[in-house]
Order: C-alpha cells, then sequence, then structure tokens
C-alpha cells in the first residue's frame, strides 16, 4: 500500500444529519455470545441479523429478537452495523481502492460518525418519464431471505417486489415491463437511500484524478467484526494455553482483564 491516502470528508458526496437511533449498542467482540455468529455462511444476511440481535438493546434494556432485525430496511440494519462498530471506538474505517487512471492503490478512511445519519423513510414515490407514479418501498432483511429462498436473481422481478402502488395500472407491476426503466428506478432507489448502495468521489493523491469508488459498506463492516471475533478466539487459545482456563472461564473476563493478562504474559515471555 502506497502513501495514497484520502479521509472521508474529501470521499463522501453527503452527510445527512444524524439522530439518536430506538436503540443501544454495545462493541461486538465484548461478549461470549459473539462467538456464536457464523461470518462464513455464503449468505450473509444471516450473519448481520445474528450480530444485530447479540448485540442491540432498545430503550427499556431488552434484547432486539431476531423477527424485528429482519423486518428492518438494509437502511436500518446498516446504520445499526454502524452503531455497533462505533460502540467499540475503532474508527475510521478504511476502504481500500485502486485509481481507475493511475492504479495507484488508496486507503480512504471513512469516518462514521460523519456516514451514520437518520434511517431513510422506508417508502417514497417516484414518478417515470412517461407519467406513471409509483409507490415504492426499501428492501427489508425480510426480502433477503424471501428472494434466496425463491431463487430470484433478476434485478427487475426484484425491484418489481419492492412496488407498493402503480398508479392503478396492472402493466406497471409487469417486471418485464419495468426492466426498461431498470437504470431509472436504480437510481431513484440509489438517491433515496445513498447508505445502502454508497458511492464515493475522492481524488487520488498521486495522480490528482478524480475517481468514483463504490463502496459494499455492509461487507466492509462485516469483515471488520469477523477480525474483532478471530482476534477474540487468538486471546482465549493464548491464554487457554498459558493459564490452562476454560473458555467459559476466559470468556467470563472483562476485555481489559484479558488484556492485562495477556500483557503480562507477553512480558515475561510466557505466550
Amino acid at each position: 500500500m502506497s502513501g495514497c491516502r484520502v479521509h472521508a470528508t474529501d470521499a463522501l458526496t453527503q452527510a445527512p444529519s444524524r439522530v439518536d437511533p430506538p436503540w443501544r449498542a454495545r462493541a461486538f467482540g465484548s461478549s461470549d455470545a459473539d462467538l456464536e455468529v457464523a461470518f462464513g455462511a455464503p449468505e450473509r444476511a444471516s450473519a448481520v441479523t445474528a450480530l444485530l440481535t447479540a448485540c442491540l438493546t432498545d430503550a427499556q434494556g431488552r434484547a432486539v429478537d431476531a423477527e424485528q432485525a429482519w423486518d428492518w430496511t438494509l437502511n436500518q440494519r446498516l446504520q445499526a452495523l454502524i452503531a455497533v462498530r462505533l460502540a467499540s471506538g475503532t474508527t475510521p474505517l478504511e476502504l481500500h481502492a485502486d485509481c481507475a487512471h493511475c492504479g495507484e492503490a488508496m486507503a480512504l478512511d471513512l469516518d462514521l460518525l460523519v456516514i451514520a445519519s437518520a434511517a431513510a423513510p422506508e417508502r417514497f414515490t417516484w414518478r417515470r418519464e412517461d407519467g406513471i407514479e409509483l409507490s415504492l418501498r426499501l428492501p427489508r432483511g425480510r426480502d433477503l431471505q424471501q428472494w434466496t429462498k425463491d431463487g430470484v436473481q433478476s434485478p427487475a422481478a426484484m425491484f418489481a417486489s419492492l412496488i407498493d402502488v402503480a398508479d392503478a395500472r396492472p402493466e406497471a407491476l409487469n417486471p418485464d415491463f419495468d426492466a426498461e426503466w431498470l437504470p431509472a428506478l436504480e437510481a431513484a432507489f440509489e438517491a433515496h437511500d445513498p447508505l445502502t448502495a454508497l458511492r464515493l468521489q475522492t481524488r487520488c493523491p498521486h495522480c490528482e484524478h478524480d475517481n468514483a469508488v463504490s463502496c459494499d459498506l455492509e461487507a466492509l463492516l462485516l469483515d471488520g467484526f469477523k477480525r474483532s471475533q478471530l482476534a477474540l478466539l487468538d486471546e482465549v487459545l493464548r491464554l487457554a494455553r498459558a493459564l490452562h482456563w476454560s473458555e467459559a472461564e476466559i470468556l467470563r473476563l472483562p476485555a481489559w482483564r484479558r488484556s492485562h493478562y495477556l500483557n503480562r504474559l507477553d512480558a515475561r515471555g510466557w505466550a
């Protein structure tokens, strides 16, 4: 990685205002329950749901259950993942991309405090060039479940399932008919919910050309959580090998105590 680095203030095209969410988040990796989250599954929506139910509580301290998490929009689920990441204090998030002009590697620092915002409204309207007005809703985690179950892969079919009302014209709900409008429809969803399909505008510090960089923020966050989980497993392994404690005993220790023991073991050359 070269010295080409861009900060979030340079990269973000917009930074919506932030409001406090209706739930509270704790840092991932601070509980033994976090070891139960399976990041290796091919369908990552399940990992997102498992992580959210492990790390979120409502204002009354009650755990958010899986049914709630599946019913949230992808935007809400992404906002919740950001809150869990922020709870750990490990910001900014680093995105790697190559300059489209010179090929130089760039590291983009994404400030999650800037990115986090009020959740996008679940529904919005959009008028096509032919005058048909569509009432659209953002996809939910539940939609991902259904699409996976049904084997739905066509973008047109996915978008058609998110149309609530189509100006009383049945033909407007036909997926084949909507395929003609797919680019404009995709742009409408992106404009309403820019976080889920995050696109960053940045300038390469090496050649000074502008770049449009796409960012799968959910995948980037999940990768960070997976790394935290692996680090926790490594801590358990080192302490168990040196002190012969069980996994359950080690995981009951607060993180600062595990860190203290590991530092002392390192200082004495025991681990």
